[in-house]
């Protein structure tokens, strides 16, 4: 922390288990309550920092040593915020460039009746990891299927399963998703060093799902022909974008250099630069048109509802919630830094989780608590990486191994706890309820086993220093 010697408080209260106890419960309890209560994520972290703030005056801070700790997290967090405002533009432009259509009408003509539920899986999986949003990609794309599905005869809660799933995996490895970056931000690890560790993890669900969708697909093959839902969506994207392979030429260049480990920013920029270069030459997209979709959002105007709802998204100005979520996500843990009560309790959970893998249990348990009780995907994907930042750090374990945990349990199990939202709008969109869906998300249900199994068998665990790699066992660290 950057305070000065002089702005130091005179005298702290010593502050016992129980006092630290009551100083990360207060908080966490007033954004539960606020949320369950049906107040935006947004004021409920507001409100959850007064109080944290509350609780320093208690202990012995004055007011400029609180500013103080605020603002040293809002720095941590800044280079995340304007990732995230970049993030907002290149959808927009891509969209607008026709990257993303061609994406779509690529991914969609894959779809084989034989194979349907496998293949539902990867589409949505592709087509989140380009649009990354889970709720868009299952409110459109997957809407489309489930009106397939239901003229094959498809059982439609095992589409729905497969959706849901395909969904959740694109928005947990999507670089452009903003619960992967909210993530990364909040445990202050870089975003390629996440999304690689979170293969670990991933992989083996994801080919477990498959399997499962593949054998449920033979089972339920269907009799039918008919893919003319398939067909008009991708007659209505070719009908009103230029689609080319050419146009992967953005997504494929930052998805290459991300993988390369080059600087996200950067990188960002360059998709966004070929993007507008896409939308004049492809498109026949005026530059200031396309400059204001990169600000507003791109609005599409194809007459067809599903691709109208698909398309019309991104822009910086569509980032701004997350981006506020972020900094009220940095003040937060710069206040608990200051406060030392994090140290205090991290001393106790330690004595239970005498292992790396007890620790990734600890957390994982945290997180499935917190889903469970109501706080949200949000505060699951930002609280727990403020609680064991130093826990994993002290145990020389890599940081994404903490953000792939909370991203195993945050980003994943909303889908099948009935009163979380997500599981609320997934029933309500694709017209089959959690309880029937449920059973066929195999993705939301598994994930966090796989994650404390590979912390127990030490898959993925690396030390600090270590290069984050797929599939990776280091068993030094379990």
């Amino acid at each position: 922390m950057r305070t000065s010697p002089s702005s130091k408080p005179a005298t702290l209260k010593p502050i016992s288990r129980t006092l630290a106890g009551a100083g990360f419960l207060l908080p966490l309890v007033t954004v539960i309550c606020f949320v369950t209560s049906g107040a935006p994520i947004m004021m409920a972290l507001l409100s959850a920092i007064c109080v944290s703030c509350l609780f320093s005056i208690y202990i012995g801070y004055e007011w400029r040593d609180v500013q103080a700790a605020a603002m040293d997290g809002v720095v941590r967090v800044f280079p995340a915020t304007f990732m995230m405002i970049l993030v907002g533009i290149m959808i927009a432009v891509w969209i607008a460039a026709g990257c993303v259509p061609t994406l779509l009408y690529y991914g969609i003509r894959l779809i084989n009746p034989t194979y349907f539920l496998p293949l539902s899986f990867i589409v949505c999986a592709l087509t989140c990891m380009t649009i990354g949003t889970s709720w868009g990609t299952a409110g459109t794309v997957g809407l489309a299927l489930m009106g397939v599905a239901q003229g094959l005869g498809v059982p439609l809660p095992m589409t729905a399963g497969a959706v849901i799933s395909g969904a959740l995996v694109g928005e947990k490895l999507s670089p452009i998703a903003s619960t992967t970056i909210l993530t990364a931000a909040s445990t202050g690890t870089d975003l390629v060093d996440h999304i690689l560790s979170m293969l670990n993890t991933t992989i083996p669900a994801t080919v477990i799902s498959l399997c499962l969708f593949y054998y449920l697909g033979i089972s339920h093959a269907p009799n039918a022909n008919d893919i003319q839902t398939v067909e008009l969506l991708t007659a209505g994207l070719k009908a009103n974008f230029t689609i080319h392979p050419i146009l992967l030429a953005p997504p494929m260049f930052v998805l290459l250099f991300s993988a390369r480990r080059k600087p996200a920013i950067p990188v960002f920029v360059g998709g966004i630069v070929l993007g507008i270069i896409c939308a004049l030459l492809f498109q026949d997209a005026t530059l200031s048109k396309t400059l204001a979709s990169g600000m507003s959002g791109f609005k599409s105007q194809t007459g067809t509802p599903t691709i109208d709802n698909l398309l019309s998204r991104g822009g910086a100005v569509s980032m701004a919630t997350t981006v506020y979520l972020c900094l009220c996500a940095g003040i937060f843990s710069g206040i608990l830094d200051q406060q030392r009560i994090l140290t205090i309790l991290m001393d106790s959970v330690l004595h239970f989780a005498r292992s790396t893998g007890g620790l990734i249990l600890s957390t994982t348990l945290g997180c499935v608590a917190l889903m469970l009780g109501g706080a949200g995907q949000y505060a699951t994907l930002t609280l727990p990486g403020v609680a064991f930042r130093k826990a994993f750090d002290d145990r020389d374990v890599h940081s994404s191994v903490l953000s792939r945990t909370m991203e195993d349990s945050g980003t994943m199990v909303g889908a099948v706890i009935p009163w979380d939202v997500a599981a609320l709008y997934y029933a309500s969109v694709l017209g089959v309820s959690m309880v029937d869906y449920g059973p066929y998300t195999f993705i939301a249900w598994m994930t966090p086993f796989v994650s404390v199994a590979c912390g127990y068998l030490g898959i993925g665990v690396f030390r600090k220093t270590q290069k984050i790699r797929p599939l990776t066992i280091r068993g030094a660290l379990t």
